[in-house]
């Protein structure tokens, strides 16, 4: 692939004896039990269970794991995560030279070019610390365990998912169809609104073209829906390619 295509992305390597034990208590997936060489979503959480980024983790062996993130949160991702190595065996570092590598050999370029069209929303900086992961679909994509230990935040993911608590998701959305040509223009962070509703009901996570990702108020997820104002852009609602997994 055009690696140009790779300018928006990054990588933090986990190197070391402790890497996927130190990934197990930092992320929202499973590392231990990632077999090697396959890859797998995964959130990284505050405290209060918002995300600060999210990964698609690749698991090169069992002590060298490759975490492939949006550049611009990067630096700030790796010196949090570099916070709470301690004494544990492992060195982090940016690796971001072996992209072209990761995706010539993990098969990870339908990803990059169409995580908008496949529902994958992807924490870049104007969406930090906003969303718990199921705001954004995590759990039904892949990207949550509900059985592995504990990691920052566990129990607020958990309990938004136990006890029904979930009240934002995210959405695939597409232009009208008579405005197909043109691109949705805004940026990520750009307010949704409900047609008779004065305040936002969500906001853009994501676009690509005429397409983009929302994540709104469930409650408005059959109202009419405009694009930064009342008056823009009607958003209609396209079918995600997968099913979103029923709160218990």
């Amino acid at each position: 692939m055009d690696t140009s295509r790779l300018d928006h992305l990054a990588v933090i390597r986990a190197s070391g004896a402790d890497a996927a034990l130190f990934l197990q208590g930092q992320l929202s997936n499973d590392f231990a039990l990632l077999p090697n060489n396959q890859w797998q979503l995964a959130a990284y959480c505050s405290a209060k269970g918002r995300m600060l980024a999210s990964f698609w983790g690749i698991k090169l062996s069992n002590d060298d794991i490759a975490l492939v993130l949006s550049k611009d949160i990067a630096a700030a991702t790796l010196k949090r995560l570099s916070m709470f190595v301690m004494r544990a065996k492992v060195v982090l570092s940016d690796a971001s030279d072996m992209l072209p590598e990761l995706f010539a050999k993990h098969d990870l370029t339908a990803w990059a070019e169409h995580e908008v069209e496949r529902g994958v929303a992807r924490i870049t900086a104007p969406l930090v610390d906003l969303f718990v992961p199921q705001m954004l679909n995590y759990e039904s994509i892949g990207g949550v365990s509900f059985k592995k230990g504990c990691y920052p935040g566990q129990e607020v993911v958990a309990r938004s998912q136990f006890r029904g608590a979930i009240k934002r998701r995210t959405y695939l959305v597409q232009a009208k169809q008579d405005m197909a040509s043109q691109p949705l223009s805004g940026t990520v962070g750009q307010m949704v609104f409900a047609v008779g509703e004065d305040e936002s009901v969500g906001v853009v996570v994501q676009f690509d073209g005429g397409l983009a990702l929302i994540c709104i108020q469930t409650s408005f997820a059959q109202s009419e829906l405009r694009l930064g104002h009342q008056d823009g852009v009607l958003l209609v609602m396209r079918e995600l390619p997968y099913p979103l997994l029923e709160d218990i």
